[in-house]
Formats: structure tokens, C-alpha cells, sequence
């Protein structure tokens, strides 16, 4: 199994880097986009492929953002040592929150999505670097974690049932039930100290028409309904936990219920909703086009795809006996141990973030607080001003991360809502049945 991944990595990428332009690769200082670089220099200067158009065998070369180092999201030194290990050309651009305020509006208007993270922002502004440089395709990280498990969320429903298909699995039954009682209580309380909603985690009918799986409970724990204006709740109310399952085919429904593991039922929902929703669109191609690149995603390639959804789940999240702990996205990391450092080997997952929490009279206080004025929030008609007029002042005196969450996520329909000329809602524009 492990052989089997690797050669369908090999592959997925060798066919990527076909191009009559030169391709670059993104890297962070995660395992995903680091086992791509390491492979992609592994291809060139092993093998003798050809990086696009480029005829220098030798020259490989990465691109990666870096927020400031006191924020406690700046992965770049760990790709900077990536790259001194692979030894290939290494380009970073540094975003402080200057820099992100200042790409705010525009990187809005491309995606066309509200977004609680300013992630989107300094992958916007990642994809500046090759084009200065004059690339036009790049290879990206995207997919793994859905693919392989890699998500911490996922963890409760690799947990839920014991793995069948695999009997030689480390986990024994007595820790596996201890477990999964633990990962769902930590996964309430984490969702709960950042103001999401973690109460939603218990029974439910959607939770029962998709194998009891938790993970459609993490897909719908932010919501900012709580800012709507009054008038939305002459419309009833939307469970977005039930309109998830509504996405989902019937027949597909049955196979969960009848024959699919959990966590597969789990990767499945989450592969239909936020990785082609939001992290390949506002998180991906849009922010990539928005600068004329194509990024192309060899862990999403559907010869790996169908090999990978044939894997049993206790090879993709993996119980260490040893350390005591589980290992996600095991066999990748067993798969592409050759092409990478020890030290990525062996880290832990850590999803990609722009900071959450900035100084006070900084240049995004400033920004928010000249979107988020009175006159721009009722011009969308849906939000209420009265429960938007103090996050602002949360976010920013009160180191509020949940409130500064909102402020975003209004200040982006501001945008889009002006950038696009939409008009006010209310509800004489809503039909009636």
C-alpha cells in the first residue's frame, strides 16, 4: 500500500509538470506541499523531468508566504529549511498586517465569498510572487488532508466504529472507545472557547442520516446568523447541518449507512462541501487566476483518488502505540518519507491561518472600522446594525478573536455587496410561497 501511493504520487505529478510555461511549486511549512517539492526535485533532478518549459534540470523553484514571526502562524522557517534540504530556489513574500489590509477589498472582490480567516488575503498575495516572476502554472498542496485524514476534526469519526477491512490494526477496541468519547468532548470544548457553536455536536437526525458522523457538526459550527436582521426570521430558519445532508445523493446516503466506515463518510461530505466550496475556490483558483496562475492539484488527480478511497481507514489515521497518540495521514508520511526532513516527517498537522487577533488603531482597525460604519451595514439590508456596531471595538480592545471573525466576515459582504452594485435585501424582495 504504501509503494502503491507513492508510485500514484510520482505519477500525478510527473503529468503536471507538462507545460509550455514555466511551473513553480507553493510551499509551506506543512508535510502536503512539502512532499510535492520534494518529489517534484526528486523527478528533476533524478529522472531528468523537465519543470514545464524550463531546460535547466537544476533549477527548481518554491514560493511561500510568511506572516509576522511573533503571530504564531509564520510557517516559513520551517519551509525555508524545506527548501535548504531539497536545495532548490526559494522566494518569499512576507505579509504583515499592513500588507494584508492593504489586499483586503481586492482579494474580496476576486473570491466573491465571506471568509472568517484572512487566509484567503495572503494566498492572494502569494500568488503575486510567481508572477513577478514570470511562472505561470504552480503545484499546489490541496486535497491531502481530505484524501489521507488529515484533519483534526476527523479524528471522532475515524474513531466511531472499529476499522473491519484492516485486522492487523495497532488500535486495541478498549482505547478506541476511550478515544473517541475523549476527541468529541476536546472538539466541543475547542469549538465553544472560540465562540463557534460546539452544543451541536450531540444526536441529531442529520448526524444519524450520515453514519453519525461529527464532522458535518465541525462544517456547520460558524455561523453569523446571529447578526441577521430581524426581518430574516419571517423565513424560518435554515439547519445547515440538515441542508449538508440535502447535498448528498440519496443513493450515496444508503452506502454510508450500509457499507462506508465513517471516516470515509466523513472525508466524502467534507470533499463535496468546503474543499470544493471554499478551499479550492476563494482559497484556491480564484485567488491563483486573480494573477493569471494555474495551480494544479496532483493530490486531487483521480488515479490517486481511486487508490486512495480503496485504502483502509486505519492506514490513513494510525494509533502510535509508542507515542501514544494518532498519527494522521500516516501512510503518506510512510509514502513519501524519502522525499522529505525528518522534521516534517514527524509534525503534526497544522491547517494553514492568517492570525487571528491584531493591535489596536492598527491599518485593519482602521479598514473594519470605515466598512463597518452604520450607512454600509443597512445598505445590505440583511444585517442588523445594532448587533454589528460593537465588533469592531471587541475585536480590536478586547482581543475578541470571535468578534474580530464577524467584523471580517461583514466587512467582506460590504464589499461585495458595493464591488458588485447588490441590492439592499429586504423582504419585499424575497418571494413568498
Amino acid at each position: 500500500m504504501i509503494d502503491g501511493v507513492r508510485e500514484q504520487m510520482l505519477e500525478a505529478i510527473r503529468v503536471r509538470l507538462r507545460a509550455d510555461v514555466p511551473v513553480g511549486v507553493y510551499l509551506s511549512g506543512g508535510i502536503d506541499s512539502s512532499v510535492i517539492a520534494g518529489m517534484v526535485t526528486h523527478l528533476v533532478k533524478e529522472q531528468g523531468e523537465r519543470m514545464g518549459n524550463d531546460k535547466e534540470t537544476e533549477r527548481v523553484s518554491c514560493f511561500s508566504i510568511a506572516f509576522d514571526e511573533d503571530s504564531g502562524f509564520d510557517e516559513s522557517a520551517i519551509a525555508n529549511r524545506t527548501a535548504n534540504h531539497l536545495g532548490v530556489k526559494y522566494y518569499k513574500k512576507h505579509m504583515n498586517e499592513a500588507e494584508l489590509a492593504a489586499r483586503f477589498e481586492d482579494a474580496t472582490w476576486h473570491c466573491e465569498h465571506h471568509n472568517p480567516d484572512l487566509n484567503y488575503v495572503g494566498k492572494y498575495a502569494l500568488s503575486e510572487v510567481p508572477q513577478e516572476l514570470g511562472f505561470k502554472v504552480v503545484l499546489t498542496g490541496e486535497g491531502a488532508d481530505e484524501q489521507f485524514g488529515g484533519y483534526p476534526m476527523y479524528l471522532p469519526d475515524y474513531l466511531r466504529e472499529p476499522d473491519a477491512s484492516y485486522p492487523s490494526n495497532p488500535l486495541p477496541e478498549d482505547v478506541r472507545k476511550e478515544q473517541c468519547v475523549k476527541t468529541d468532548e476536546e472538539a466541543s470544548a475547542y469549538y465553544e472557547s472560540i465562540g463557534a457553536d460546539g452544543a451541536n455536536r450531540g444526536p441529531s437526525i442529520p448526524r444519524r442520516m450520515l453514519n453519525d458522523i461529527t464532522t458535518v457538526s465541525s462544517m456547520a459550527a460558524f455561523s453569523a446568523e446571529t447578526l441577521f436582521a430581524d426581518w430574516t426570521k419571517e423565513f424560518g430558519a435554515c439547519d445547515p447541518q440538515l441542508t449538508i445532508v440535502n447535498s448528498v445523493d440519496g443513493l450515496v446516503r444508503d452506502e454510508m449507512m450500509e457499507k462506508w466506515h465513517p471516516l470515509h463518510t466523513a472525508l466524502y461530505v467534507w470533499q463535496k462541501g468546503h474543499l470544493s466550496n471554499i478551499f479550492l475556490s476563494c482559497l484556491g483558483d480564484r485567488t491563483e487566476m486573480a494573477h493569471s496562475i494555474e495551480a494544479r492539484t496532483p493530490f486531487l488527480d483521480h488515479h490517486l483518488t481511486e487508490y486512495v478511497n480503496g485504502l483502509p481507514p486505519s492506514v490513513k489515521i494510525r494509533w502510535s502505540s509508542e507515542e501514544e497518540r494518532f498519527v494522521e495521514k500516516w501512510i503518506l508520511r510512510e509514502a513519501s518519507r524519502p522525499f522529505i526532513t525528518d522534521e516534517l516527517y514527524k509534525r503534526k498537522k497544522h491547517p494553514y491561518s492568517a492570525p487571528t487577533t491584531y493591535p489596536e488603531n492598527g491599518p485593519l482597525q482602521k479598514l473594519l472600522a470605515g466598512l463597518l460604519t452604520r450607512d454600509r451595514v443597512e445598505r445590505l439590508g440583511f444585517v442588523s446594525w445594532e448587533k454589528t456596531k460593537g465588533l469592531v471595538d471587541k475585536a480590536f480592545r478586547m482581543k475578541d478573536a470571535n468578534a474580530m471573525r464577524f467584523a471580517f466576515t461583514v466587512a467582506q459582504w460590504v464589499v461585495i455587496g458595493e464591488r458588485f452594485q447588490i441590492k439592499k435585501a429586504g423582504p419585499q424582495l424575497v418571494e413568498r410561497p
